[in-house]
């Protein structure tokens, strides 16, 4: 029996592992271009792009992991009825049940790998991908500025530059405005300017050259204008913008951290869209409590249907000879990635609305689950054709006979 397990993984786990790998590399690929133009565009270096990536691999290979799963229980046996090994094992008093622990066993730690990566690891990663892009789409990012940006300085003024290179400390066309407390409003202008470290005791400095540097009272009307070839204008670019903290959003916590908080709601009487408002309580307290019940739960329905996965793929796999479509390839693809919409829209909808979200997602997945364990059960106990090829057959001749009736006859002689 060992022997049989073990050749049936052999040929799932090449198929499930090139598909994770090729899958990852199609998404990031994708990705990479998009962050490239926002790197250029807001004059940082490639090595931040590629940090955002490696934050990216986590989310991108749990996408992957079902798919890859599936595909390769799929296939597997496809090939296995394709070259009769599947019949020459069930002659030996081996049913598709028995045979097909292997890759149920194989789902499971798929499931607990997920599990880990989908409630522990992609919650750092996100945040940090998201921390990253704020930085970005803020205008510093490793004591730089990036170029079109309003930005908030700790000295109370706005600044924007309308060029930047050398990630972000070589600047031209700088404007920065100011109004005091007395109602005065200091402008400063400038050519170019330039980032300084260790100056000033360590802290950052902008050197502004060839610019202006404006005073105007409303209430009197008096203006003052100094112009200066050289001006170091001392800052703090550690304090310019800082990124919320982790937990913010429901994807950013883990899965304790969830349970946690829906037991703090729960706790203090909130529920659907009442959310915590002081200030003073976590960042989890304060998001809706219906998002993080759907976040919560979403996250344990998707983990536990993929031990589903190899039930379902198992009979869409099997074929007989003379078949020569790839109906079951195709068919099971679409009512995977039907059913993962199904409950991601079912979640997003849970959590728009106010609306508990557990009985709303582990009712979808029941009802994949007693779809998905009578086709298998109906696959194993009855001989012939399976489901899978019967409903093929009755999906090509549907298709020849609407063919049948476009295409035009041929003329009898």
């Amino acid at each position: 029996m060992k022997a049989i397990d073990s050749y049936l993984l052999r040929q799932i786990v090449p198929t499930l592992l090139v598909t994770i790998f090729i899958a990852a590399v199609i998404l990031l690929m994708e990705r990479l271009m998009r962050l490239l133009d926002i790197a250029v565009g807001n004059g940082v270096s490639t090595l931040v792009v590629f940090q955002m990536l490696f934050n990216l691999i986590p989310h991108y290979i749990g996408l992957a992991l079902p798919m890859a799963l599936f595909l390769g229980v799929l296939l597997a046996f496809r090939k296995l009825s394709a070259q009769s090994e599947l019949d020459a094992i069930q002659s030996t008093g081996i049913g598709l049940s028995r045979f097909i622990r292997a890759a149920v066993g194989l789902a499971a730690l798929m499931a607990v790998f997920n599990f880990v990566l989908a409630g522990y690891i992609q919650p750092f990663t996100r945040y940090a991908y998201r921390a990253i892009m704020f930085n970005i789409t803020s205008g510093v990012i490793e004591q730089g500025i990036g170029e079109g940006f309003f930005m908030n300085l700790p000295n109370g003024y706005t600044l924007r530059v309308e060029r930047s290179s050398g990630a972000g400390r070589e600047l031209s066309g700088v404007f920065a405005h100011k109004q005091n407390a007395d109602g005065k409003i200091v402008t400063l202008t400038a050519k170019k300017g330039e980032l300084l470290t260790g100056a000033n005791d360590g802290v950052i400095t902008m050197r502004l050259f060839s610019g202006n540097r404006a005073e105007w009272d409303p209430k009197t009307g008096e203006n003052a204008t100094l112009k200066f070839e050289v001006f170091d204008w001392p800052l703090d670019l550690a304090d310019l913008v800082q990124f919320r903290g982790r937990g913010g959003d429901e994807r950013e916590l883990t899965i304790d951290e969830l349970y946690s908080t829906m037991l703090s709601d729960r706790a203090a009487g909130r529920t659907g869209l009442n959310a915590a408002t002081d200030e003073k309580l976590p960042p989890a307290l304060r998001i809706a409590p219906s998002a993080v019940e759907a976040e919560f739960h979403g996250r344990l329905v998707f983990t536990l249907s993929m031990l589903l996965l190899p039930i379902l793929a198992a009979p869409l796999g099997i074929m007989t000879r003379r078949a020569t479509r790839s109906f079951g390839l195709v068919f099971g693809l679409l009512v995977l990635v039907s059913y993962h919409k199904v409950l991601e829209f079912g979640e997003a909808y849970a959590s728009t609305k106010g609306i508990s979200a557990g009985p709303l997602l582990w009712g979808i997945f029941a009802g994949f689950t007693v779809l998905t364990l009578i086709l298998f059960r109906i696959t194993d106990t009855t001989a012939g054709a399976t489901p899978a090829q019967r409903l093929e057959e009755r999906w090509i001749s549907m298709i020849d006979a609407i063919v049948s009736i476009v295409r035009p006859r041929k003329a009898v002689a």
